[in-house]
């Protein structure tokens, strides 16, 4: 089904259908777009969540895949790194950056409204099936990790720093808590988890404000003004064509299962199905050729951090010290280290996730 024959149908409004749905339409492709929730950007409470590194700053990865979209973003340059045994500020040489998602002001809505300038129809509180030649982009069917947050009222904690910890008595197997700034008055604490541990999150979470002195010097006696939460599936399938259509994002199983950064995923694979639809490519290839080697290598990291859990990461963080600046190029493996480490830990984890049936 072609623009001049019909409409191009997307389900899902979130990164992936927004970015596939942008890509046709420029195309000048007629695009439907059906949202199952009243409206963009409702799937998350706003929040703050980080692009990888490797994806660059958010405005030029953006630019490079076609998309200008208005949305608010902060950068930080200071990372308060948390092992088990210590807590040290670091400064990054390269600052990290922050987009939000959900709401108003968010990444989803900045590309509607590119969507909607290119007269992208939408229809909400709509779930269709899925049929030949749609896109499928609604997100993750199963739970493979989950993370929990909460809000505080607090003005003291450096507006340019990112909390960063590492601790298995509240993110068990190698996962990760984390506190960023929200605005000039808040912050956000948000703990992440995969099964078998992720119905214990909340808990886990409010354990660990309590119990960790980082935190209680961060939080004090203060209590939580809001709550949030979120779960994601990660299980990249040989094939996302299945019955004619074309699964990006989550619906595809593209998720990292080490830290759960799914954006560039997802607006990737977005890209790339609608590309494949318009020029009759090889979509499975075209996935394959981008971000499998990315795919295999957080499965890799998954596989340490289960194993080998905390130690993992205060081994990796051992030359640090408080006050050192440092690059993620420090932190991570290299060479024919990485290569080794990599290709024996994909193996590990993925037989385990087949033996298990999570990571």
């Amino acid at each position: 089904m072609t623009g001049a024959r019909g409409t191009r149908r997307i389900l899902g409004a979130g990164l992936s259908g927004l970015a596939a749905a942008i890509t046709l339409a420029r195309a000048g492709e007629r695009v439907v777009i059906h949202e199952r929730r009243d409206g963009v950007g409702q799937q998350f409470a706003p929040n703050y969540q980080g692009l990888l590194a490797a994806e660059g700053d958010a405005e030029g990865y953006l630019r490079q895949l076609g998309f200008a979209p208005r949305y608010e973003r902060r950068s930080v340059t200071k990372l308060l790194c948390c092992t088990q045994r210590r807590a040290f500020n670091l400064t990054l040489d390269e600052p990290m950056e922050l987009v939000l998602r959900g709401g108003t002001e968010s990444l989803e809505a900045g590309l509607a409204a590119e969507a909607e300038a290119l007269e992208v129809e939408f229809r909400f509180r709509s779930r269709p099936a899925p049929r030949p030649g749609d896109i499928v982009a609604t997100g993750t069917c199963h739970t493979d990790m989950a993370a929990f947050g909460a809000y505080y009222e607090n003005r003291d904690f450096p507006r340019d720093t990112f909390l960063y910890m590492h601790d298995e008595r509240y993110s068990p197997r190698g996962w990760y808590l984390y506190l960023i700034p929200m605005g000039d008055d808040r912050v956000k604490v948000v703990n992440c988890c995969s099964q078998p541990h992720t119905r214990h999150v909340r808990k886990l979470l409010f354990r660990a404000v309590r119990e960790r002195k980082v935190l209680r010097d961060i939080l004090g006696d203060a209590k939580p003004v809001a709550t949030m939460g979120g779960v994601g599936g990660a299980d990249p399938a040989r094939s996302a064509v299945r019955g004619g259509a074309l699964y990006t994002g989550e619906a595809a199983g593209f998720q990292d299962p080490w830290r759960g950064f799914g954006m560039g995923y997802a607006i990737e694979s977005g890209v790339l199905a609608a590309r494949a639809l318009l020029d009759g490519g090889d979509y499975n290839a075209a996935w394959r050729g981008q971000f499998r080697e990315r795919l295999r290598a957080d499965i890799a990291r998954r596989g340490i951090f289960w194993l080998f859990g905390n130690r993992a990461f205060e081994h990796a963080m051992r030359p640090f010290h408080d006050g050192d600046r440092v690059s993620w190029d420090d932190i991570n493996p290299s060479g024919w280290r990485k290569t080794l480490l990599y290709g024996l830990f994909y193996r590990l984890a993925t037989a385990r996730k087949k033996m298990l049936g999570y990571w």
